[in-house]
């Protein structure tokens, strides 16, 4: 499946939320919920805005509230790091691909991953092509943010150096969560061992 290698966008999440933004977050999530499941069973082609927001039980104009078209509301809000509380990374001295995994499965504790919608949002994007560029886009953007950190953790010397490891930690997210959505015995904490270990395994192959 495609879209299984860009479903990392979903997890990166920022940590502290108050409680209105969590209530603002579990709405954004119901109308998620909602879109994929008209999605899945009308077909993208024949979902509405309207028919999401009766699925949801709203007005369509606190639809355009969370969302500007179907589409977002289906992949979910934009993902992002909490770069203001990644401090601990930049100033840490511990094993690089262990810090990675701690950053990158820090939100799961603060804002848990929901399998089902997971599982749904799997099936309606790989019934539907077109929207995979714009989960690349969100992908890209999770990446640039763990590159920005790896470069000032390691100097701009190494900006190349960030990059491939910005990317090759949002795919060893992704596995993980892969992983996750398909194994219901797997806790939210064997996200982030199994980061660590995908990271590592990489690695030893590299030197080889």
């Amino acid at each position: 499946m495609q879209y299984l290698h860009d479903v990392n966008s979903l997890v990166v999440q920022g940590m502290g939320m108050n409680l209105r933004e969590r209530r603002r977050l579990q709405t954004a999530r119901d109308i998620q919920m909602a879109a994929v499941t008209v999605a899945l069973r009308n077909g993208l082609d024949q979902t509405t805005t309207e028919a999401i927001a009766i699925e949801a039980g709203i007005s369509t104009r606190t639809f355009f509230n969370y969302y500007n078209n179907k589409q977002a509301a289906i992949l979910g809000e934009a993902i992002r790091l909490d770069i203001k509380g990644a401090g601990w990374f930049v100033e840490s001295s511990g094993p690089i691909l262990d810090d990675l995994a701690k950053l990158l499965g820090q939100g799961l504790h603060e804002d848990p991953l929901d399998r089902a919608l997971l599982l749904k949002i799997i099936a309606v994007v790989d019934a539907n092509p077109a929207l995979h560029d714009m989960f690349r886009t969100r992908v890209d953007e999770t990446s640039s943010s763990i590159s920005g950190l790896l470069e000032t953790r390691l100097g701009s010397d190494l900006a190349i150096e960030s990059r491939l490891l910005a990317e090759l930690s949002t795919r060893a997210l992704t596995e993980a969560v892969v992983a996750w959505a398909a194994d219901e015995t797997m806790t939210v904490d064997s996200v982030t061992v199994q980061i660590a270990a995908n990271l590592r395994s990489v690695s030893k192959i590299m030197c080889q």
